[in-house]
């Protein structure tokens, strides 16, 4: 009995190691990043308006999970001297400017082998530290299949590190709201435009 008892843990300990492979953390080019490993940001730039924004780069990445999963993110804020924290996951963008654990991002798929971007960063207001634990949690249904999460360490120390994105060659990527809502293109009313470089416009659409 005790054989099986055994056996059996270690098979749910194996699914439940598999299962955190569903969706992963990744950058930009695919590269995933270990489960729980810790990561620094401190290249800052020029937000578009005369302040400065510090990108995380990460994205989530479907590596293995079946069409019916799902993933959602969400942020635990455990330090942030300053400004605000922006995630906009799968579509809605979300400011945080106090610590703690927030609300879960609504659910959201895609297929395998492609990733989306969270596009989520500090917009820190003067120099200091903002430390972030991401999670990606995962669901078939309302059933928990797995978790992972990475820490990044946000710094805005010198102001030297900022720079004016270059945007010659810069193209639309992202469109929102005024009230932070991805949007399909620009539409009537004030537009918040996400570039290709990273930089960040305001455009009056009309």
């Amino acid at each position: 009995m005790k054989k099986i008892f055994t056996l059996f843990s270690f098979l749910l300990m194996a699914s439940g190691a598999f299962a955190q492979d569903y969706y992963v953390f990744a950058d930009k080019d695919g590269n995933v990043y270990e489960d729980g490993v810790t990561i620094e940001r401190a290249d800052a730039e020029d937000d578009g308006w005369g302040g400065a924004i510090v990108y995380s780069g990460l994205y989530a990445k479907n590596v293995s999970a079946p069409s019916s999963y799902q993933v959602a993110a969400q942020a635990e804020i455990t330090k942030l001297d300053n400004g605000a924290l922006q995630l906009c996951f799968p579509t809605n963008c979300v400011f945080y400017s106090s610590t703690g654990k927030q609300k879960e991002t609504a659910k959201t798929k895609f297929d395998q082998g492609k990733q989306m971007d969270l596009m989520t960063e500090w917009t820190p207001e003067a120099y200091g530290e903002c430390t972030v634990t991401y999670t990606l949690n995962m669901y078939d249904g309302f059933a928990s299949k797995g978790k992972r999460t990475i820490t990044v360490n946000y710094k805005y120390t010198d102001p030297a590190n900022i720079g004016q994105a270059e945007t010659k060659t810069a193209t639309p990527k992202a469109y929102y709201d005024a009230q932070g809502r991805r949007t399909d293109g620009a539409s009537r009313g004030i537009n918040i435009v996400r570039m290709s470089d990273g930089s960040v416009r305001k455009v009056i659409g009309k």
